[in-house]
């Protein structure tokens, strides 16, 4: 059988009526591009997660948080988290770490005052938290080793209190019953949904970690710390490791006693799980829709294989048997089912391009993806579905009797 004459038939079994060729097409394209459309709107959706979401959720880092010791050790150690735990830390080598410590307090002046989160940090902290500064600078090192009363705030503290083109740098802000003069001025941190609490970036007013523990903080004990794995994203064996790593470093400093807990961030990520039932959900309706074009193609095959009685009684006549027509047919829905399938990647591809524009527009964040496997399983499961419901209308023109089909029974 050679290429042409698979191209042939399956010319004719589109060329008769152009609406049901569109038809028969349409349940395959709308099946393979929701695939391909699907899985790069939710890699983009992922990805935009973690550049929107206000906290740390990427699987390249590690939260260890400060929690009440068991009540057995509390005889041997009630010691908390301090940032000495998260200097320890160091040791391990290839990490960024970040402990976190924060209050919350009223931001005044002039007269105006906002509910603001006040936290102490460090030099990681914008690497860390993906912040980005508008005006001025971050805390430097300068800043912590002489504990300088200097502040970075969040963009809707800056627009509240002080409107939205003043210049604020050198300004002095009273935080919490003490005054702070401005450095910088955070750019906006978009949140995907609508907190009303002061976790968010646009609210929060940041100082050195030294300036922090000599006002409010004396013992130096902390909320938590954050490791981040720097450069290129690690496996999820490697952060695993560095997680025990960390927890046992951390449990002969508090003598044995477990007075913090260690998140292992490749666990249970509820915005991962949500994404993965969303998309084997809308992978199922794909599904169906792969289906649907099947019962299309099938029904397409069986008028094709009774408009060409006579050809395939010709074929017959001159030596082709059972087999050769049932491969042909098999062949004809394949490659139509095949037709179906490019054209429905070319549309998902596209859909996926504009929706993503749209988002991007709409979030700041949120990128196209072309995803390789999707394009590969589409094409994969619209040849698939053209063999299995083109084996029914091939099996029946093998079938046909040579006689009877040169009548054009």
């Amino acid at each position: 059988m050679r290429f042409s004459d698979v191209f042939r038939g399956m010319f004719a079994a589109l060329s008769g009526n152009r609406l049901r060729a569109l038809l028969t097409l349409l349940g395959i394209m709308i099946g393979t591009g929701s695939l391909v459309a699907l899985a790069g709107l939710l890699r983009g959706a992922e990805e935009a997660l973690v550049a929107l979401n206000q906290g740390i959720n990427d699987s390249s880092t590690v939260r260890i948080r400060q929690t009440a010791p068991p009540a057995r050790g509390i005889p041997r150690t009630r010691r908390p988290l301090s940032a000495s735990d998260g200097e320890a830390l160091e040791a391990i080598g290839g990490l960024a770490i970040t402990s976190e410590t924060s209050r919350d307090a009223r931001a005044v002046h002039l007269g105006k005052d906002k509910r603001v989160r006040l936290m102490g940090v460090g030099l990681d902290a914008p690497a860390m938290y993906r912040l980005t500064i508008a005006q001025g600078r971050f805390v430097d090192a300068v800043d912590l080793v002489e504990g300088r009363r200097v502040v970075v705030i969040g963009d809707e503290v800056y627009t509240q209190l002080f409107g939205a083109d003043a210049k604020v740098l050198g300004t002095q802000l009273r935080i919490a019953d003490e005054s702070w003069t401005i450095i910088g001025v955070l750019a906006h941190k978009p949140a995907m949904g609508h907190g009303n609490g002061t976790g968010r970036w646009d609210r929060r007013v940041m100082v050195p970690r030294s300036a922090f523990d000599a006002t409010y903080s004396p013992s130096h004990q902390i909320q938590s710390l954050l490791l981040r794995a720097r450069g290129v994203a690690p496996a999820e064996s490697t952060m695993r490791a560095l997680a025990d790593m960390a927890d046992a470093i951390l449990m002969r400093r508090h003598d044995g006693v477990r007075t913090f807990e260690v998140e292992d961030r490749n666990g249970n990520n509820q915005e991962k799980s949500i994404l993965v039932i969303i998309q084997a959900l809308l992978m199922a309706t794909g599904l169906m829709s792969l289906f649907v074009g099947g019962i299309n193609i099938m029904n397409i095959m069986l008028v094709t294989v009774t408009e060409r009685t006579r050809e395939i009684g010709i074929r017959r006549a001159i030596g082709a048997s059972p087999r050769a027509i049932m491969l042909q047919f098999v062949t004809e829905a394949a490659a139509i089912s095949l037709l179906g399938g490019a054209l429905g990647v070319m549309g998902g591809l596209l859909f996926a391009a504009l929706a993503s524009a749209g988002l991007d527009h709409a979030l700041g964040s949120w990128r196209f993806h072309a995803v390789p496997w999707s394009i590969a399983l589409g094409l994969a499961l619209a040849i698939g579905t053209g063999v299995v419901f083109g084996l029914f209308p091939a099996w029946r023109a093998a079938q046909l009797d040579p006689v009877d089909a040169l009548r054009g029974a």
